[in-house]
């Protein structure tokens, strides 16, 4: 998890999982030869008409760009610096970092887990989805120190304590979150209840 900026205008100072915004370049046509994801299948299980796939890819590009993890076959450390560092230089320029390392993203390895949207009144609304993936090893995060000052490893039932205590800001959809991923023993249980991704391009 990560501390977002105190000067952030949207929950500043909270603690939450690496995201963002959709960019325009993530429903680009190129990606689908950079992941196995099926755009069809994605469109069915987010329940959209076209480019669902843009936020398996957003989500992606949002863990490396905030928390230097990428998910992505032979990635290793280095490599998921280089390109945390190129988004903080180029923050449309993902799909250029991977064709010139000829990367394939690992979409499959992400599971869509819920959707939440503010509800109508509030000030500042969002209408944003949540994706589970296995750690890959051989990386550790590093936050931007820009839009996040602070990156922990926690067990969803620490992350709840810090909040209970007072430690911690958390928003509803995290300690929602948070509370749902604590009925699990491993992340191999929780993954496999999650059950398939969608199906791959190639099946």
């Amino acid at each position: 998890m990560q501390q977002r900026n105190p000067d952030a205008a949207f929950v500043g100072g909270a603690w939450v999982f690496p995201g963002g915004k959709l960019d325009p370049h993530d429903r680009d046509d190129r990606w689908m030869q950079r992941c196995d994801l099926c755009p069809e299948g994605a469109n069915r299980m987010l329940e959209l008409d076209q480019h669902a796939h843009a936020y398996w890819i957003a989500a992606i590009r949002e863990l490396v760009e905030e928390a230097g993890i990428l998910v992505a076959e032979g990635a290793n450390g280095k490599l998921a610096q280089a390109a945390q560092m190129h988004l903080q230089q180029q923050p449309s320029g993902f799909i250029e970092f991977c064709d010139a390392h000829g990367l394939q993203l690992q979409t499959g390895q992400l599971k869509y887990l819920s959707r939440w949207i503010t509800p109508q009144g509030n000030p500042k609304r969002y209408d944003t989805r949540f994706f589970l993936c296995p750690w890959p090893q051989g990386q550790e995060p590093r936050q931007d120190d820009h839009e996040a000052i602070n990156t922990r490893w926690v067990t969803p039932q620490e992350a709840l304590s810090h909040f209970e205590q007072d430690e911690w800001l958390l928003i509803l959809p995290t300690i929602m979150t948070l509370r749902q991923l604590s009925g699990f023993d491993s992340v191999n249980a929780l993954l496999s209840a999650l059950g398939q991704a969608p199906d791959r391009k190639n099946q």
